[in-house]
């Protein structure tokens, strides 16, 4: 059984009286100790999909048809409570820009006291977990961090404690959100590597975000690219990073830069992503008004 299954899932939202598939017919699963990777530009639709797991969707949206199943049980059809009783326990979520996410009035040790103790460990458990979750992030000097304000730690501690806090409940999913993109190059390596070191200790499945398709292609067992709402490309991460078929792949493929060799222009798409209101006027592939000649 998947631990996450979207099924044809369309998300709808009214604009000026017509009816826009936000997001066309989405199918996905990720399986435990799999990690899956969602890629593509701003405004793609990437995070939309982890706000519908999250039921935090934007104020006139809904889905129109499809299913969200986690574990076998149906999201979408879910009691209210249910699914607050999943989030943050058995799906987790790792925010991008760390430094906001924290609360700026909080401890480090005051977030997972709370965090914690709605998981319903026992008050004199709550330091002990603390300093392990810590540790697992490797962190340095746990103890030296409880006291510290969000604005007292960098921005990799920060991630690094965003991580913590996600797998203290040891979860079946976790969201994370375009984790790195605040993060140095140096820092984004360190932080992957502690993320993929709890998935596979833990056998937790993930949804990586992202719009960088190298990226992906180094930590992700499978990638899905999404443009415009809607899978454009999909398979085994290294295949589609060494043999893409859609120009889309093909495209952002070729705005990574190369580390090594002689310096080239980086190659740009023309024009940007298409909005909302302009979805029901393209009936075929979203990407055929940006796609090369």
């Amino acid at each position: 059984m998947s631990v996450l299954s979207l099924q044809q899932v369309t998300l709808g939202v009214t604009i000026v009286g017509r009816r826009v598939a936000a997001l066309k017919d989405i199918s996905l699963t990720i399986a435990a100790g799999e990690i899956v990777g969602l890629v593509g530009e701003s405004g793609a639709g990437k995070s939309m999909i982890g706000r519908l797991i999250g039921r935090t969707l934007p104020p006139g949206f809904a889905v129109d048809h499809g299913s969200v199943a986690f574990a076998g049980e149906d999201l979408l059809a879910l009691d209210p409570s249910r699914h607050r009783a999943l989030l943050g326990d058995r799906i987790a979520f790792i925010p991008q820009e760390p430094l906001t996410a924290l609360n700026p009035v909080r401890t480090v040790a005051s977030h997972f006291a709370e965090h914690l103790t709605r998981l319903g460990r026992p008050r004199s458990a709550i330091r002990a977990e603390t300093l392990a979750a810590l540790s697992a992030v490797n962190l340095p000097d746990p103890p030296s961090l409880l006291g510290r304000y969000p604005h007292q730690i960098s921005g990799g501690q920060a991630q690094r404690v965003l991580i913590a806090l996600a797998f203290a409940s040891q979860p079946a999913l976790v969201v994370a959100d375009e984790p790195t993109t605040a993060l140095d190059v140096t820092t984004q390596a360190h932080v992957l590597g502690e993320l993929k070191q709890l998935q596979a200790a833990h056998g937790t499945a993930v949804l990586f975000v992202t719009h960088d398709l190298k990226l992906a292609t180094h930590l992700c067992d499978r990638i899905i690219v999404l443009y415009a709402g809607t899978v454009v490309e999909s398979g085994p991460a290294r295949a589609v990073f060494a043999r893409p078929v859609h120009p889309y792949t093909r495209a952002l493929q070729a705005a990574n830069p190369r580390l090594s060799g002689p310096r080239v222009m980086l190659a740009a798409l023309p024009d940007t992503m298409p909005s909302l209101a302009d979805y029901p006027d393209l009936p075929g592939c979203r990407f055929a008004p940006r796609c090369p000649p």
